[in-house]
């Protein structure tokens, strides 16, 4: 370090993930206060802390701190104050900034439990934390006429005036462009870590969803970066070849450039082959814009899937969370209008809504699929955010919110409880009691195994096209029939479903992310298919069938005979039967060779869209890749690359291209000969 650069403050940065995204908080708050002279002149920024690590060894890692600034979510909330309380006991004449969306706007007690911390910032944070630099140079700082932040005076909360935000065309430098992210991109390398790159192009969001803190955190409006400022920091992801792009917009496709944005990625990814692959937020409101970028994504081989967005599907609980949906039947003719493109989409549902029943819960994953999404219905748990406008008593008590502190993460051996980050989660309300949300979470996460992951999707199709049993129904009544039989395969899977989030309800210590990981004969059941932390309930499902799959399919047959359909009378049920089994990937597969099956009936067409026609065909399943981007080759015998090409990695989420063979790139060969099947 220069004898000038040692002379100056030194701020640090700290803003941990258990994913490794580059830092572009720590990024966007340094460019925009250097842009000060002054700032620029007295301060020394430290390279961000972004990949989780011991507190202690933080802690110790950081050296004659002048400025800490915590960029806080539920996700790494304690860990970042613990970090804070040390370092401050050290240097007791440091200043501590905390901000981002889990500093809560309405104060409280805050600095009773956290003294250590001398200044909240609310909100978006550049303009507060320039004026909190510039106003921690002067001989005596005072720190409660900076806009936008509550100050720790005496371990009571004192307010600055209203917050300023950046205005309408957001004019600030880029720390990809600056340089100021080479070095988090170095780390990451270095250490051999797939890494994304966060990127904004607008800021805002115009909603107001009760369960989130979107729309109040940056203050509704929408406001965009510059265009050209754009347009290099897509040239810079190409050029430095960053694979993975988080855009973390709050609603991609709403404004009409984005269109053209979107484009500019896909020409990116096609002249230089980066980016590869794309996460986004898109618009809630799914339009046609959203639609054309989807196609744009889906030809260049960037999309990991399009959000037809609904959390419930139930109009009282939409409108208890102030929410506007496209409907069911503008859902159904967009999933049809990306159907016929390929284009592969997911709806996310919220389990523990205001309002919510069982029953309407049941029906709206039913809907869901009788409006043809078949591959991906993602549900997730209702966690109440700080910040969040259903977040005060009132509302908590109206709807009968009943929360349970959840870990999030597997913790290591001795980690203290102030260490352990938690997220209240909602686990009962007064329209859906404890058993009932343990039951609908069983139910859901067989579907999601189960239909998604299309060992049975093909099958409940046909029966719901050719026999009228609805979705809800069939699965529903697998799921009764199989609990009352404790000692089938299938029973058993259900069964440890519901002991397990049974226990996830009553002991705190059971983590939300890594739920699998915490219990012992899960993490056996999937060792041979590698380690991982992050695998799912629906992964342990899934991987649990694929071993015992004759065994799966004996027991499926039971049930469809309760249903008075039996496949030694009906002969279009057994051969829909073994066309169910044979488009299932299985750990034997070779890509070098395929798989040949041959049938009675033209599945592929039928599934397709088309009439259930009788007709010998050969099929022939050459798929090579599998994944959303097709990154994921299996070789026979290996369990490891069978399953991230069934199910794909524990991160980034997708059930897009795994678990079956592409039926609609199979070759279909019309026949006269009897049917048979076979593995070449």
């Amino acid at each position: 370090m220069s004898t000038e650069s040692s002379r100056r403050r030194k701020v640090y940065f700290i803003g941990l993930n258990a994913v490794p995204f580059l830092p572009l908080v720590a990024g966007l708050l340094r460019t925009y206060a250097e842009q000060d002279e002054r700032i620029a002149a007295s301060y020394d920024f430290q390279e961000p802390l972004f990949l989780v690590a011991p507190v202690q060894e933080m802690a110790d890692g950081i050296t004659e701190p002048d400025v800490l600034a915590l960029s806080c979510y539920v996700w790494n909330f304690r860990r970042q104050m613990k970090v804070a309380k040390i370092l401050k006991e050290r240097y007791p004449d440091m200043l501590v900034v905390a901000g981002g969306p889990h500093v809560p706007d309405r104060v409280g007690d805050f600095f009773t439990q956290h003294p250590y911390v001398d200044v909240l910032a609310h909100g978006e944070g550049e303009v507060a934390f320039r004026e909190l630099l510039s106003a921690r140079l002067q001989d005596a700082p005072v720190y409660t006429g900076v806009p936008g932040v509550t100050v720790n005076e005496r371990n009571a909360p004192v307010a600055g005036p209203p917050a300023k935000r950046l205005p309408r065309r957001i004019e600030t430098p880029s720390p990809y462009l600056n340089g100021v992210m080479d070095g988090a991109v170095k780390t990451c390398r270095e250490r051999g870590l797939r890494f994304y790159a966060l990127w904004e192009t607008n800021r805002g969001c115009p909603y107001s969803c009760a369960f989130c803190d979107w729309g109040s955190a940056t203050m509704s409006a929408l406001r965009m970066f510059e265009e050209e400022r754009v347009q290099h920091e897509i040239e810079w992801f190409a050029r430095n070849d960053v694979e993975d792009l988080f855009i973390c917009d709050a609603n991609f496709g709403i404004m009409p450039r984005d269109l053209e944005i979107a484009h500019a990625l896909a020409e990116a990814r096609t002249e230089a082959g980066s980016p590869k692959q794309i996460r986004v937020n898109f618009a809630k409101n799914s339009n046609d814009r959203v639609f054309d970028i989807s196609k744009a994504w889906h030809d260049a081989d960037l999309l990991m899937g399009t959000t037809l967005s609904m959390q419930s599907t139930d109009m009282d609980v939409l409108e208890a969370i102030d929410r506007k949906n496209i409907g069911l039947d503008n859902y159904r003719k967009l999933q049809q209008r990306y159907a016929v493109e390929n284009i592969h989409t997911y709806t996310e549902l919220i389990l523990g809504l205001p309002l919510e029943t069982a029953r309407t819960f049941r029906e709206g994953i039913g809907s869901l699929l009788e409006a043809g999404n078949h591959e991906d219905i993602r549900v997730y748990e209702f966690g109440i955010l700080p910040n969040a406008p259903i977040n005060t008593p009132e509302k908590i008590a109206g709807y009968g919110l009943r929360t349970v502190p959840k870990r999030l993460y597997v913790e290591r051996p001795g980690t203290p409880d102030d260490e352990a980050e938690t997220m209240d989660m909602v686990m009962e309300t007064s329209a859906m009691p404890r058993d009932e949300w343990v039951e609908s979470f069983a139910f859901v996460q067989a579907v999601q195994f189960l239909h998604n992951g299309c060992y049975t999707r093909y099958l409940s199709v046909y029966l719901r096209q050719e026999h009228g049993i609805g979705y809800t129904a069939f699965y529903e009544g697998l799921q009764n029939h199989f609990t009352d039989r404790p000692t089938s395969f299938i029973g058993s899977l259900y069964l440890r479903m519901r002991s397990l989030y049974q226990d996830y309800i009553d002991i705190p210590t059971l983590p939300l992310a890594n739920l699998v990981a915490s219990q012992p004969d899960l993490a056996t059941h999937l060792a041979p298919y590698g380690r991982r932390r992050g695998w799912t309930i629906d992964n342990w499902g899934w991987l649990r069938v694929a071993t015992e799959f004759d065994r799966f399919h004996d027991e499926l047959v039971d049930y469809l005979r309760t249903l008075g359909l039996d496949p030694d009378q009906d002969a279009r049920l057994r051969d829909v039967l073994r066309f169910q089994r044979d488009v299932m990937l299985r750990p034997d597969y070779d890509a070098q060779h395929g798989k040949t099956a041959e049938y009675d009936h033209d599945w592929p067409g039928y599934f397709g869209g088309g009439p259930l026609r009788t007709q010998r065909v050969r099929v022939e399943y050459t798929d090579q890749q599998f994944g959303a981007n097709g990154r994921f080759r299996p070789a026979p015998g290996d369990l490891k690359a069978f399953a991230l090409a069934a199910i794909g990695p524990s991160y980034p989420v997708s059930r897009i291209g795994h678990y079956r063979h592409r039926i609609e790139s199979a070759e279909v060969t019309p026949l006269a000969e009897p049917a048979f099947s076979e593995q070449l």
